[in-house]
């Protein structure tokens, strides 16, 4: 019984990534075509975080030079490029809605950050940077200070 699972050989992260960007530089077309020849790279090699740095570095190289390029990644340039003109402009027309969307994110990671930092319920964690910056006021950490509300933060703020 043969146990041999393919005679191919298996094309390491770098290749696989350049056959698949010179696939999506080259292409005039998309469309079911085009999706299978690229799933086809992927199959044979598999994801893995080589490849997926190495087709992110690839198209980023064809956004540099646009000149290179089929009408395929053209395309879908041009749709990007106008998404994010048009995010951008919204940010601009748009500055007090924008900071109301950063407030909210910064409530919901404070706290994850601040224990991060090491503002525990308890008070500082050792070897921390909150440990750190509290033996910096040699025992007087004055009322008010940026770190007592940090600290006062990691004690409350669940």
């Amino acid at each position: 019984m043969d146990c041999t699972l393919t005679s191919q050989p298996v094309r390491s992260a770098h290749d696989a990534a350049g056959e698949f960007i010179d696939i999506l530089r080259t292409a005039e077309k998309g469309g079911e075509s085009l999706e299978r020849r690229l799933r086809n790279i992927i199959t044979v090699n598999s994801w893995t975080e080589d490849l997926a740095k190495y087709i992110l570095q690839g198209v980023e190289y064809l956004v540099q030079h646009r000149d290179t390029i089929g009408q395929v990644v053209r395309d879908a340039m041009d749709k990007a490029i106008e998404v994010a003109e048009s995010t951008f402009q919204f940010a601009k027309d748009h500055p007090v809605f924008v900071t109301i969307i950063a407030i909210g994110i910064l409530v919901l990671v404070s706290p994850w950050v601040l224990e991060a930092l090491g503002f525990s319920e308890l008070g500082p964690v050792a070897d921390t940077f909150a440990a750190f910056w509290q033996a910096h006021y040699a025992g007087y950490v004055p009322k008010g200070s940026l770190f007592s509300s940090f600290q006062q933060l990691g004690m409350v703020w669940k």
